[in-house]
């Protein structure tokens, strides 16, 4: 039987500061970790050997953590894996799960909850552009930090989406729910191989939410009550999902002034048929940031500036996953020298906040502020990005 360390005692080499949180079998602490004054959180988990599937997870959100580099998902500082526990040490966060920061019988302010959401599909972005589905969104794994900052949490459902070898294969079995039932997704009555677009769907339900205070396909009904009503009903949730018609949004009061755009895009997310939404998080998040810049005013745009052969130019960048190449579908064009269709992507979910700046592959030559990066970097003010004969810097909105 494993023995959970209390406050004040040292468990490997971290200092047991206080405890956050706590299950059946796990513990979440506030702990300093070596050489560090910057706490962590670490997850501490009793396991025996029959937990190999809670083993398997905790393997997968590892690995899964390691591979992402953007500010919207929660940082790894390290693992291990005992006889009778495993331990996953993460970014400390302050601040709310999004079901305690807002309460979701009530409609938040437009902006605000698309805001959210647009940081969320960012976090996300990076994970579908590797071929990982998150297949557990849902408010209570978005958190809220006290600066505003969105951040996706709990990838031990993740799923490689394509490449079954490289985080687990799918083990669900006939009409079992993966996931959370009031979020998933209407496929799984079919399939338990879920997608990218399966993620978009969590996505786009959590939006509708915060916007109206109502469910999705219960007319009249708020998220409480049906939360209530459901509770004891995984298979009620999932039917739902897959035979109920989505509720108009525009018929509830204060959702009648919604942008027209914002309501066709939440209709289209909302798709039974996969194929018929955003086939990625990156996808929705720069379509919610038209939305935020364009119809709702809410947040200005920054300035990509581009000296190349050409001369000087301009791009526009707004909010979500943003192509830069020498292709004609690019957001942002480059010319001259060896300059690929896409050779990087610009991730940003809008002021305040900084971009991330992406290579498509190792083959991408891209310079920053002189030095060639090869893996994903953040592009502060004033950084200059070299690629092929172009130089280019963010001229960010002034805050």
């Amino acid at each position: 039987m494993f023995d959970f360390p209390t406050p004040g005692q040292a468990f490997a080499d971290f200092e047991i500061l206080e405890l956050i949180g706590e299950g059946a079998f796990a513990r979440v602490y506030k702990a300093l970790a070596p050489n560090t004054e910057q706490p962590v959180a670490l997850k501490l988990t009793a396991t025996s050997t029959s937990d190999s599937d809670m083993v398997k997870r905790a393997l997968r959100e590892i690995a899964v953590l390691r591979s992402l580099t953007n500010e919207h998902t929660v940082r790894l500082h390290g693992s291990s894996i005992g006889e009778d526990h495993f331990w996953i040490a993460m970014e400390y966060l302050q601040g709310q799960q999004l079901d305690d920061f807002h309460p979701f019988g009530e409609p938040m302010n437009v902006a605000k909850a698309v805001d959210i959401l647009v940081q969320a599909s960012m976090g996300l972005a990076e994970a579908h552009a590797k071929g990982v589905v998150h297949r557990d969104i849902k408010p209570s794994n978005l958190w809220v930090t006290r600066e505003g900052m969105v951040k996706v949490l709990d990838f031990g459902f993740a799923r490689a989406w394509g490449v079954p070898w490289a985080y687990g294969t799918n083990a669900t079995t006939a009409r079992s729910v993966v996931g959370t039932p009031h979020y998933c997704q209407p496929e799984q009555l079919f399939t338990d191989q879920l997608t990218p677009a399966s993620d978009v769907y969590s996505l786009a339900t959590v939006l509708y939410e915060l916007l109206s205070g109502y469910a999705v396909l219960f007319e009249h009904q708020t998220v409480p009550d049906v939360i209530e009503a459901l509770y004891d009903d995984p298979m009620g949730w999932l039917d739902a999902h897959a035979i109920r018609d989505t509720v108009p949004i525009n018929g509830y009061p204060g959702c009648g002034g919604l942008p027209d755009r914002l309501v066709a895009l939440l209709n289209k997310a909302l798709a039974k048929e996969p194929a018929k939404r955003p086939q990625q998080a990156g996808t929705l998040a720069s379509a919610l940031g038209e939305i935020l810049v364009d119809d709702l005013g809410a947040t200005p745009a920054a300035t990509v500036l581009i000296d190349g052969p050409m001369g000087r130019t301009e791009s526009r960048l707004l909010p979500g996953r943003r192509r830069i190449g020498a292709g004609e579908f690019c957001d942002i064009i480059v010319a001259g020298g060896e300059v690929s269709d896409v050779h990087a992507t610009l991730d940003w979910s809008g002021s305040p906040r900084v971009a991330h700046l992406i290579p498509a592959g190792p083959g991408s030559r891209i310079r920053l502020d002189d030095e060639a990066i090869t893996a994903a970097a953040f592009v502060h003010p004033g950084s200059i990005i070299g690629i092929g004969s172009s130089t280019l810097e963010v001229a960010y909105p002034r805050t």
